[in-house]
């Protein structure tokens, strides 16, 4: 009978340490801040591939403590999965970059054909966001080829887990920056 009073006891100081915190759910932001006017008679169309590595592809937000760890913020969460908020947060930087342009899901045969590689997106709190992408855009049209690969960086403005996506989007725009000056 102790024994039970003791485990009944053990059970329920461990329930009082669980706390009951809130999620918070974050979204990327297409840079520069604003809207775009909409597309009519896009002369250029393009399809969009992105992919991420698995270590961020994930709903919680993941930052960096070391160059070999990380951390799972469990309650600081993607409002959609990541691959799908960096792939429309790219397309509307490329659109917002070149009136000339609208980026779809569905490609068409005469589409510029623009592959997103991140090779690494990390997170250091109060310091830097970056992302390493290589990327590959294929011009039917013109029988262009381009790849390229650079890091874009951009620093946390707070230090809260709010700024993680204010500066992971500045770095998409940067991204968005480098792929618009690459095609023909």
């Amino acid at each position: 009978m102790r024994s039970l009073l003791t485990s009944i006891c053990l059970i329920s100081l461990l329930c009082a340490c669980v706390t009951n915190r809130p999620d918070h759910f974050y979204i990327l932001s297409a840079r520069p801040p604003g809207t775009s006017d909409p597309r009519a008679n896009p002369t250029t169309v393009v399809s969009l591939r992105v992919t991420l590595p698995s270590v961020v592809d994930r709903p919680e937000m993941v930052l960096n403590t070391s160059p070999n760890g990380v951390i799972v913020l469990e309650h600081e969460r993607w409002a959609a999965p990541l691959a799908d908020l960096v792939r429309q947060t790219l397309a509307r930087d490329l659109e917002r970059r070149r009136s000339d342009m609208l980026v779809t899901d569905h490609p068409v045969g005469t589409a510029v054909k623009i592959s997103v590689d991140v090779v690494q997106m990390s997170v250091r709190k109060g310091e830097r966001a970056s992302i390493e992408a290589h990327w590959r855009i294929l011009d039917p049209r013109s029988g262009g080829d381009v790849v390229g690969g650079e890091v874009f960086s951009a620093a946390l403005a707070r230090d809260d887990d709010a700024a993680v996506p204010d500066a992971l989007s500045d770095c998409l725009g940067l991204l968005a920056d480098r792929l618009t000056g690459q095609m023909r």
